[in-house]
């Protein structure tokens, strides 16, 4: 009788391993067909197949790379029909001369960010530069700016340490759209660090399958931008200067299909390569999760925001898993407008401006709904 109890459950081992290693065989497969995908996507898709011109990351704009930008430094090319324009200012960024300090009366708006902040097909398709021509359209006549400070692969920390130049511009207002590199380059490897054995049983792609990541651990990790947000907002409020924050957008995955849902699951391996997770619906759960986190930290504190991911979510406008085409860059200006519209409204260089024209502050321009 023991002997059979034993060879049953041998036979019972052995099935579930083969089982598991023909299950993990699959997915391998699986994911070979998204790398072949992502490759289809590449070919097809000349801004995702030159991002690093789209999003000023190509090694000759750098003085240091991924910390600062060589000042005076351009890059002009033309692949596949498209072409990328990217010039870097006498002060190292990408964004139109400005003067220091400000001018009187001009209400200066600057963007601070990474990547998705300093991506653009030229200077002019930048985001910040986009909001700068819809602020004007707004508010015609007032004198308005909007710089573009961005610097691919910053994070909140990064922008934190250097508060102290950014207010040396000047700024009436500091718009930052942060997100990707603080999960990816800071949350997601003090996880790793903290929990050294998850990442070896995550290697296995059933096992991931199998036993979702609980997103909700990294809540810890997360809380670390929040903290830091609510440092740059408390520095602005003490010198006077507005901070308006965005949350974070991505592709809706109930609403992706085919080689780009193969593509995002691929790409996701390069957002994750700090854990080793390898599926876009990861991804998408721990980027819901950042959000939720940041709906909770604006409204606690009252800090100023715009809800960009409830706003931008088509992906037709995506390259990746945050990386946006020029018609999604010109939505993410949109997404911001409306709350910076109302910050401008409240600097005192608009209330110069509005009291000085006929009907003074109710004949001013409103911003919009």
């Amino acid at each position: 009788m023991l002997v059979r109890v034993l060879a049953a459950a041998w036979l019972a081992f052995a099935a579930v391993v083969v089982l598991g290693l023909a299950g993990e065989l699959w997915l391998r497969l699986e994911r070979r067909s998204a790398v072949a995908a992502s490759e289809r996507f590449r070919a097809t898709n000349v801004f995702f197949a030159n991002g690093m011109e789209l999003n000023a990351g190509n090694h000759s704009l750098w003085q240091e790379r991924w910390q600062e930008y060589l000042p005076g430094a351009k890059l002009d090319v033309v692949i596949g029909g498209e072409r990328f324009v990217v010039e870097m200012s006498s002060q190292g960024y990408r964004t139109h001369e400005f003067e220091v300090p400000k001018p009187p009366g001009m209400v200066r708006i600057i963007c601070i960010g990474g990547s998705t902040t300093v991506a653009g097909r030229t200077n002019d398709e930048t985001y910040p530069a986009l909001l700068e021509r819809k602020l004007r359209g707004l508010f015609p006549g007032l004198p308005l700016e909007v710089l573009n400070l961005g610097v691919s692969s910053a994070t909140t920390d990064y922008w934190h340490a250097r508060l102290p130049r950014v207010f040396g511009y000047e700024p009436d207002v500091i718009v930052q759209y942060p997100g990707v590199n603080d999960i990816s380059w800071r949350a997601l490897p003090h996880f790793a660090n903290a929990h050294p054995g998850r990442g070896r049983y995550y290697q296995s792609l059933l096992v991931q399958r199998l036993v979702p990541f609980p997103v909700e651990e990294l809540d810890p990790f997360l809380e670390e931008t929040f903290t830091t947000l609510g440092d740059t907002d408390r520095a602005c409020r003490e010198r006077g200067v507005a901070c308006l924050v965005g949350s974070f957008a991505s592709p809706d995955p109930a609403k992706t299909r085919g080689d780009f849902r193969k593509h995002l699951d691929y790409n996701a391996e390069f957002w994750f390569r700090r854990f080793p997770l390898h599926s876009y619906a990861s991804w998408s759960r721990v980027v819901q999760r950042y959000n939720e986190l940041f709906v909770r930290f604006v409204n606690r504190y009252h800090v100023p925001h715009a809800l960009v991911h409830e706003r931008l979510s088509d992906p037709s406008v995506f390259i990746d898993v945050c990386h946006l085409t020029p018609e999604g860059i010109d939505r993410l200006a949109d997404a911001f407008l409306p709350e910076v519209a109302e910050q401008v409204r409240e600097t005192a260089g608009y209330r110069q401006w509005a009291e000085a024209r006929p009907g003074g502050l109710g004949g001013a321009p409103h911003p919009p709904e």
